[in-house]
């Protein structure tokens, strides 16, 4: 919550795969992201992961969205 950039984090779980969790994010910008992401606070904030809570390969993405209206 303290890197630069950084606006909002939202977790959900989709009610028809209620096994999935979907993190959500919200950043001033690109630029912010990715230098988080590469960052070593990347790295500290999943360090609370619950064990067992993984990461399935093929359906982890990161996508970009541009604001329509809000």
């Amino acid at each position: 919550e303290q890197v630069p950039g950084f606006l909002r984090l939202e977790v959900l779980s989709p009610l028809d795969a209620p096994e999935e969790i979907w993190l959500l994010t919200w950043w001033h910008d690109e630029a912010s992201f990715k230098a988080w992401y590469g960052s070593h606070a990347y790295h500290q904030s999943h360090q609370g992961i619950p064990k067992g809570l993984k990461l399935v390969s093929g359906r982890t993405k990161i996508r970009y969205f541009e604001p329509v209206c809000s």
